[in-house]
């Protein structure tokens, strides 16, 4: 005979239930698409249980977020172990093997990227939702901006941007490119847009410097 759960265990596996429920449900018919009831439905609970663990809609996808960053963190983390295992491959190999690296997890799971693009564009509408969707962001960029880190550390070379800006410029070209493999997955072929990211910080350092170069002739 199994033990009986305590009531913060039944607590946690309910939630557990409720946010697999949830993924399902916003996977099939979008944020908008899914209600409270129909992830209830699909969890086996009444909409109260649902309650219980979240506050609203918002609540719950924000929670599902949450894992799914935590998930993206340790699976960088793998990508890190096995960087310095390598002994480092040079700054363009390594943005390289990032971009495609990521542009690979995203195109495997496309369906989630358009999901996020999806609250993203609510989120914008609502300030106090975008500023919780917005700090949960900031752990995604903290999270590249390590790995970009680890990658320049390990050729010796400093980077030309801040890390945190190299991965959010590859986090602006892979939610691009999202968009555009939802209309044809045929364009933007991982190779390219892991040259493209690769090519991108010379070419901004470039830019940079020519426009300081103008501003001290004006000057």
């Amino acid at each position: 005979m199994s033990p009986r759960l305590t009531r913060p265990e039944r607590s946690q596996r309910n939630r557990a239930l409720v946010l697999a429920a949830a993924r399902r449900a916003f996977l099939a018919r979008g944020y908008h698409g899914a209600s409270l009831e129909q992830i209830a439905d699909e969890a086996g609970f009444s909409k109260g249980v649902v309650y219980s663990q979240f506050e609203n809609k918002a609540d719950l996808f924000l929670a599902l977020l949450e894992q799914r960053i935590e998930e993206r963190a340790a699976d960088n983390a793998r990508f890190v172990e096995a960087l310095v295992a390598d002994g480092g491959c040079g700054v363009d190999r390594g943005l390289r093997a990032l971009a495609e690296h990521v542009t690979r997890r995203e195109r495997a799971d496309a369906e989630w990227g358009l999901l996020v693009i999806e609250f993203r564009v609510h989120a914008a509408r609502d300030p106090e939702l975008n500023r919780r969707y917005a700090g949960l962001h900031e752990r995604t960029l903290a999270g590249v901006a390590r790995v970009v880190a680890t990658i320049y550390e390990q050729a010796g070379d400093p980077p030309p941007l801040s890390p945190a800006d190299l991965a959010r410029l590859l986090l602006t070209v892979s939610s691009g490119a999202r968009l555009e493999h939802a209309t044809n997955a045929e364009v933007l072929p991982v190779a390219l847009l892991a040259e493209l990211v690769a090519a991108a910080p010379s070419s901004l350092e470039t830019a940079s410097a020519i426009g300081r170069r103008k501003r001290r002739r004006v000057a």
